[in-house]
């Protein structure tokens, strides 16, 4: 086991801002390291990319940093990293194989849940102590600054989607918007991969790249001339016998919905991952509670959410294994101590990994990002729409409370 100091580096929010600022976030060089040997089933990684997502960002800006359980909080939920510590559960006979193969030295990825962020538990760190069945392995020479990502909030959403459409594959076409995003560049491959035609939506600056992934086709929602919905209802046309089988909006758009029946087949389904301001609450009482008399769309509408899972990263890893993901675009590099100017790029729509390993370089990758929220597994419609009510309540109550404390 090896020896892990007493203090580590670690960025901290002291002040609620989105985004954070100088005064907000703050690298500290004295945050007190997890606790070692770890207890029960955890395991201690030694952190060596921090994926960043615009929900981090939202966090930073809601969840009141001044609550005496939060001391020093660290933001982030992507990871990938080597184990260093096992906790005395990890070795029990009910863990799985993967599970039993992750020993000390072992190469991890994979995503927290916002239960530890809200204790302000986050990845931003050089240390993490995390439950071993919620990581898993990096698929041998697969790059440890993609991991953090692929394996993070961006690929284990899209296993979410592929569940929900069903049937995706051969005979299959799929539309995309936001193809270019950190969610969209995963499923265009994967969509392909099992055989779907693809048409993309993403900028035409994209376009070449979106295409390198495997899109069959692309269309430029930036164009002046005409509106995404026109564009698309004359590429599928109004017969019904060729229009899409599904449409997978990564990026948000009410407009897309509402105007689907002119691109997407009865009996096709519209799957979105973006519940807005209102954390998918009027989206959801919008589209998939109002009658089709009385000025609904009639196409199935699914709000996905996900809470991550080692099961749903180690498929993710599958598929990297498999061939099925080859892409991990990554644009530049930036060091630990430029996560302010990361999180600018984040709130200009981009998707981040930044290193915190001891050479302190990192890697920020570029891509239209996609703001999921969290939740297992797929819900029903009506666990979903609870959960997000308590979430916007929540924070609602926390934002009014962050108010009054700063005066």
């Amino acid at each position: 086991m090896a020896a892990i100091p007493p203090t580590m580096k670690a960025w901290t929010v002291v002040k609620n801002s989105n985004p954070p600022t100088a005064s907000s976030l703050r690298l500290r060089t004295d945050a007190p390291s997890p606790t070692s040997p770890p207890t029960g089933t955890n395991i201690i990684v030694k952190v060596a990319y921090a994926a960043l997502n615009p929900v981090d960002l939202h966090l930073m800006g809601v969840v009141p940093a001044w609550l005496p359980f939060r001391k020093h909080p660290i933001p982030a939920m992507d990871f990938s990293g080597e184990v260093v510590a096992l906790g005395p559960g990890t070795a029990s006979s009910e863990a799985s194989e993967e599970e039993k193969a992750i020993k000390i030295g072992t190469k991890v990825c994979g995503a927290l849940s916002v239960s530890p962020i809200f204790w302000g538990s986050g990845t931003l760190a050089e240390y993490i102590s995390v439950p071993k069945d919620l990581v898993a392995r990096v698929p041998e020479g697969y790059p440890m600054e993609a991991a953090a990502g692929m394996m993070g909030i961006a690929g284990q959403t899209v296993t979410l989607m592929v569940r929900e459409a069903g049937g995706l594959g051969e005979g299959k076409t799929v539309v995309i918007n936001g193809a270019s995003g950190g969610t969209g560049t995963v499923l265009t491959q994967i969509a392909k991969a099992k055989g779907a035609k693809v048409v993309a939506v993403c900028s035409g600056r994209n376009e070449k790249m979106v295409k390198g992934l495997g899109a069959d086709e692309v269309v430029d929602y930036t164009r002046a001339d005409k509106k995404l919905e026109d564009v698309l209802a004359e590429r599928f046309g109004g017969d019904g016998k060729g229009k899409a089988d599904f449409v997978f909006d990564c990026a948000g758009s009410q407009e897309l919905y509402s105007h689907s029946p002119r691109y997407l087949r009865e009996g096709g389904k519209f799957i979105t991952i973006v519940g807005g301001r209102s954390q998918g609450i009027v989206p959801w009482l919008r589209n998939g509670l109002r009658p089709v008399a009385i000025g609904g769309t009639p196409r199935p509408f699914s709000l996905l959410g996900l809470t991550p899972a080692g099961d749903t990263a180690r498929e993710v890893a599958g598929w990297v294994e498999k061939g099925w993901v080859r892409e991990a675009p990554i644009d530049q590099v930036y060091e630990m101590g430029d996560a302010l100017k990361v999180s600018l790029v984040i709130r200009n729509g981009a998707f981040v990994s930044v290193s915190v390993n001891a050479n302190g370089c990192g890697g920020l990758r570029r891509t239209r990002s996609s703001r999921a929220s969290t939740q297992r597994g797929r819900l029903s419609s009506r666990w979903l729409l609870v959960e997000r009510m308590v979430v916007c309540v929540m924070q609602s109550v926390l934002s009014v409370s962050s108010r009054v404390y700063d005066g």
